[in-house]
């Protein structure tokens, strides 16, 4: 398994102000990051990013469309807000839930992965129709 974003792409994405206040247990001064913290859920992240992508795509992914990584840090937001004191804003909660639209529009084909070697992506037989044969004999 492949880990699509790192500490860095959350602290961009997101501010350390916000890390440092969804990392740090209640009544303990809020000064600093916890990476472990902010890594475990990355790892959690990437692994249910790869439960989507399993159906679709041969794994390990290389990962390098950028929306990878943008969801991936969307999910670990998400839980480490979770599993914090404070309670996730209505922005928290809507980025979680575009980020597994989008998975599931992957997962289905609606959406493709640039540059990835996408598997079980053949004719869809469960709408044949089987006509009734064009001649019928009857037997002795």
């Amino acid at each position: 398994m492949s880990q699509y974003a790192q500490l860095a792409d959350m602290r961009e994405a997101f501010g350390d102000e916000e890390l440092v206040l969804v990392t740090t247990p209640e009544g303990q001064p809020r000064e600093t990051i916890d990476a472990s913290r902010v890594n475990t859920e990355l790892v959690t992240a990437s692994a249910e990013i790869d439960s989507y992508l399993r159906q679709r795509y041969q794994m390990p992914i290389n990962g390098t469309d950028p929306m990878i990584a943008r969801v991936c840090c969307d999910i670990a937001r998400w839980r480490l807000w979770n599993r914090s004191d404070v309670e996730p804003s209505n922005a928290v909660r809507g980025g979680y839930k575009d980020a597994v639209a989008w998975l599931k529009a992957v997962n289905v084909g609606n959406v493709t992965l640039d540059g990835e070697i996408a598997i079980n992506v053949g004719t869809d037989f469960s709408n044949f129709v089987a006509r009734r044969p064009a001649f019928v004999g009857r037997g002795p």
